[in-house]
């Protein structure tokens, strides 16, 4: 059975008795390809890392990498600020509307109505497999792999960035209020930053989700 393994734990160790990796093998009574494929992938089975962990006079606990607990995340935000670009222009129409046909009223009201009826919330989700994202009535819905991404951290976007659905220098933006967002890097180069009034959580899961996809993978 292959165990998950904190490298840098088992490199710090290494390095602390001032061993080489050949060094460490003998200590260990292990071929070096076995302890340089340990090193590399994360991985071992319970035996080299018992082995390893008693050349080095750590507990073997101490080897292991301990991956955070993943649940299923979903989480709905409200774009309440998208609702501004309906009643302003409303508000300011008002005194002509009685002016325009009631085609041309229907008209301005659906073109004003739209934006706030697409992008009146962004749901995000989070599973075992993927990410995925729409907004209000399941408009525009994203998947996203879990094997695609290197991982996720929270930052700030510019207020210039605005909301809706916005291109990045090297991706996209899906935001419907506020600044703060979960930047997604991926193994293409490319970056997602999905927006979110609880940034830390969704980095939370998403991270907890890699961890525990990473720790599947043979």
């Amino acid at each position: 059975m292959l165990m998950k393994i904190n490298r840098q734990v088992l490199k710090s160790a290494r390095k602390q008795k001032l061993w080489s990796q050949e060094q460490l093998a003998a200590a260990a009574g292990l071929s070096l390809r076995t302890v340089q494929r340990i090193e590399t992938s994360g991985s071992g089975s319970m035996e080299s890392v018992a082995a390893l962990a008693a050349a080095l006079e750590l507990p073997a606990e101490q080897l292991q990498q301990h991956t955070p607990v993943f649940s299923p995340y979903r989480h709905t935000q409200l774009g309440y600020v998208i609702w501004v670009f309906f009643f302003v222009p409303l508000t300011l129409l008002v005194p002509y509307l009685h002016t325009l046909s009631s085609w041309a009223m229907a008209l301005v009201l659906l073109s004003l109505l739209l934006p706030p009826i697409l992008f009146f919330s962004l749901t995000v989700q989070v599973s075992e497999t993927e990410i995925s994202w729409y907004f209000g009535p399941r408009f525009w819905r994203k998947q996203l792999p879990l094997s695609e991404v290197l991982g996720a951290k929270v930052v700030k976007n510019p207020w210039l960035a605005g909301w809706g659905i916005r291109m990045l220098g090297n991706g996209f933006l899906y935001n419907v209020s506020g600044i703060m967002a979960v930047e997604l890097q991926l193994k293409s180069g490319a970056v997602v930053r999905l927006g979110s009034d609880e940034p830390n959580y969704l980095q939370q899961a998403i991270s907890a989700a890699i961890a525990q996809s990473d720790s599947e993978v043979p």
